[in-house]
């Protein structure tokens, strides 16, 4: 078992700022002081890898990544830090002598090491996000199927089917994503790093769906996601972590929006990415290299993603918007000074992480022949939090009358359709009582 020491409680993740300081001890090693902070694993991993930098040199070559003995004397466990049967641990070295062989990493290569780490650990959140809806999703769709409220089940209300189809479409949405995600990941190399943008969007994207489907549902079994028989109730409570945890969804949001101009405006040409479900060494995924470079990455056109479902009637809705912003992006980006503005800059970058996490949705969607009307049903849930973000830019404060106009233009109404929307309904129904806990 391992660890990864990084954040701290006065700086949390800004890996800028640590006061893990090592200072040379005049035979090529160090001795280091200083604490770590919400560290998983770090009461009971044998080895912990440790972020902090040289007393003696400013700036990135000062930058050591270091392992560090759990059983040494000089490592000191001060406390689980969350109110929790789990353990997520602070830790403190005192004057821990760090040899030469302890040595990961010096300057920017530890640098690169430590958001290289991030990246792997930001993408496995999506696939708690997603185990926890799923898991909820069977009971709470059973517990509303066999519960009959004024003579009737109340998955006979018309608000809560609509609620429940839209948690089923939003969780079809997170795994489709997720997997296709997965390709890029494996299929990385230092001349195609698209999964830099991909990454961050399974952090924040997935994990916020995830806290869109499990509140869904709850709005629908209300009381019942309380009580302690329930896996709800862990559900509720554990959902609303992973959005939060490896970098915040707005630092997330600022990281993909560097990709924005590249993405949506300037594609480059790669071969096709397979889905990988192959075994095999992803060496890349621990040599990741230079962590610098963002804004010369560049990525495969998104809009033949999107031509190959035209058909599909709220998947031509959601492209207007798509193509919308490449507009807004060519004629009405932020300027200098809005730069600054990250308020401005999020509505933005939620607008551009619904054009990329529909793309990968369509990808998948091909790859695993999805049932079109759960495609439709789902785009029109995206259509509706298009026009959503894109009402939230139009009452931004610094918004100019070109953004405002924009953005009221932006606004679609999804393509109903009762037959369709029934039919989906049928696959959520089919959900009550195909699966329950052990108790």
């Amino acid at each position: 078992m391992f660890a990864f020491g990084l954040s701290e409680k006065t700086h949390g993740a800004d890996i800028y700022s640590t006061d893990m300081l090592l200072t040379p001890d005049g035979d090529g090693g160090f001795r280091a002081t200083g604490s770590k902070y919400y560290i998983g694993n770090g009461n009971a991993a044998g080895l912990v890898s440790v972020f902090g930098r040289r007393a003696d040199i400013e700036g990135p070559d000062g930058y050591v990544f270091f392992a560090a003995d759990s059983r040494h004397p000089a490592y000191h466990l001060v406390k689980n830090v969350v109110d929790s049967s789990k353990y997520v641990s602070e830790f403190r070295l005192e004057d821990y002598p760090v040899g030469p062989d302890d040595v990961l990493h010096t300057g920017r290569a530890a640098f690169d090491a430590a958001l290289n780490t991030v990246n792997v650990g930001k993408f496995n959140l999506c696939t708690a996000s997603i185990g926890i809806c799923e898991h909820a999703m069977y009971e709470a769709v059973t517990h509303a199927h066999n519960r009959i409220l004024y003579g009737r089940p109340v998955t006979a209300f018309p608000h809560v089917r609509r609620e429940l189809a839209d948690a089923y479409v939003r969780l079809v949405g997170m795994k489709l994503f997720s997997d296709r995600a997965v390709d890029y990941f494996r299929s990385a190399s230092p001349d195609d790093r698209r999964y830099l943008l991909f990454n961050p969007m399974t952090k924040m994207k997935v994990t916020t769906e995830g806290e869109k489907v499990i509140d869904l549902m709850w709005d629908v079994i209300a009381a019942k996601g309380f009580e302690k028989d329930t896996y709800f109730a862990q559900a509720a409570v554990e959902i609303r972590g992973l959005p939060k945890l490896e970098g915040t969804v707005h630092v997330n949001l600022a990281l993909i929006l560097k990709f924005m101009r590249n993405h949506l405006l300037h594609p480059a040409e790669f071969a096709p990415v397979p889905t990988r479900l192959d075994a095999a060494d992803d060496t890349f995924l621990f040599e990741q290299g230079p962590a610098r470079g963002l804004g010369s990455v560049r990525f495969h056109d998104w809009r033949p993603a999107y031509d190959a479902y035209a058909g599909v009637p709220n998947v031509a809705r959601f492209r207007e918007q798509a193509d919308a912003l490449c507009e807004f992006v060519a004629t009405a980006a932020p300027d200098e000074e809005q730069s600054r503005d990250l308020d401005l800059l999020l509505a933005v970058g939620q607008l551009f992480a619904l054009v990329v996490h529909g793309q990968l949705i369509l990808e998948q969607a091909r790859l695993t022949d999805l049932d079109e009307d759960v495609l439709d049903e789902l785009f029109s849930v995206l259509v509706r939090d298009f026009s959503a973000f894109a009402v939230e830019l139009h009452g931004k404060d610094s918004a100019t009358a070109d953004q405002q106009r924009w953005a009221l233009g932006a606004v679609r109404r999804p393509v109903v359709d009762e037959a369709r929307s029934g039919r989906v309904w049928e696959r959520v129904e089919a959900l009550s009582g195909a699966y329950e806990m052990a108790p």
